[in-house]
């Protein structure tokens, strides 16, 4: 047998020799079918609204966008709603004058706004905790990356903000590696998770809770223990946010194994995007209360910290720890320096 006829043989044995499993099946994505809708409030002139576009197969996973009037691909803020993953919609600041502006603000700017709804956490033993929010979150944005030509986006032009749990799912998702996983049979998982800016307004610094007392709060030692940030969370929210039934299984190798990929502190690196802290109107002192324990100030400065630590560029308004480093730029035109230069 001649050599090059040898080698085809072999190359085409060594295919049909793969089993059938070991082919990875691609998923079907449908075509997206958009109808523009009426908006909940006056746009920025030609700007145009979608409504409850679904990016999964749950009731809850659906995004609302606004875009600009634009015959080229736009940036894009990605807003996801706070409320402690417990509670909270997309649509809740709509009436306000506030986010209207804003809104109108960054259209203006030939920014598009996306808002994101996700699966909440109802119930004690929640199956995969905080995890199953977060990964929604991930994959609306990588949705709209995928799907960026229906939108008009440039896919590498994007910034994520959010309030509270909203802002600490931003930094989970910002600061993590990228998530992008090319080997998916699911194309829109292949997308990237990288973006441009975070802004986390009154944020959490980590999702790994059981490290709080020492990585967020250890001036507080030893008077603020596990036992005792327990109490103050209440027990049901710190299960909830584990997905599990009995405190007890806070000291396993799984819960360890959780808190590697909820560790947002942990994840800062030289290679991430700016961030834009601001925490108000929470009072630097022990933490009296779950809002005031979640929102802490502290939580804010450990982020700012770490960052600054990793060389990661950091603006932050802590007015209660008497530190701003902003020189008066607001998140929103943070936001679209980040975008337009």
């Amino acid at each position: 047998m001649k050599p090059i006829t040898l080698v085809l043989f072999l190359s085409f044995s060594l295919l049909f020799s793969c089993r059938k499993d070991d082919i990875v099946q691609e998923q079907q994505v449908p075509s997206l079918h958009l109808q523009f809708s009426q908006p909940p409030f006056t746009l920025y002139s030609g700007a145009k609204f979608f409504k409850e576009v679904k990016y999964d197969i749950y009731p809850e996973t659906a995004f609302d966008i606004f875009m600009p009037a634009s015959s080229t691909p736009t940036a894009l803020v990605v807003q996801i709603h706070g409320g402690g993953f417990k509670s909270g919609s997309k649509s809740d600041n709509y009436n306000s004058s506030g986010l209207q502006s804003e809104i109108n603000t960054f259209l203006s700017k030939n920014i598009a706004f996306a808002t994101l709804n996700y699966r909440l956490l109802l119930d004690v033993n929640e199956q995969d905790g905080v995890l199953k929010p977060l990964n929604d979150c991930k994959r609306a944005l990588q949705f709209i990356r995928y799907y960026c030509k229906d939108f008009n986006i440039d896919k590498v032009m994007i910034a994520l903000k959010g309030g509270s749990a909203g802002a600490g799912t931003s930094l989970w998702i910002g600061l993590s590696n990228d998530m992008a996983q090319p080997n998916s049979s699911d194309p829109i998982l292949r997308e990237s998770t990288r973006v441009k800016a975070i802004v986390a307004n009154n944020t959490q610094a980590t999702y790994n809770i059981v490290s709080w007392p020492t990585a967020v709060f250890g001036q507080y030692q030893p008077t603020l223990s596990m036992d005792t940030m327990i109490v103050i969370a209440t027990p049901e929210t710190v299960m909830q946010f584990y997905g599990i039934s009995d405190l007890s299984l806070l000291n396993t190798p799984q819960i360890a194994d959780y808190n590697s990929k909820v560790d947002m502190l942990a994840f800062i690196s030289s290679d991430d995007p700016d961030i834009y802290l601001a925490s108000a109107g929470i009072p630097y002192t022990f933490p009296q209360n779950k809002g005031n324990l979640i929102h802490h100030p502290l939580q804010a400065k450990s982020i700012l910290d770490k960052a600054n630590s990793k060389g990661v560029s950091c603006k932050a308004f802590i007015p209660e720890m008497n530190l701003d480093n902003t020189n008066g730029e607001s998140a929103q035109d943070f936001i679209i320096r980040k975008l337009t230069n």
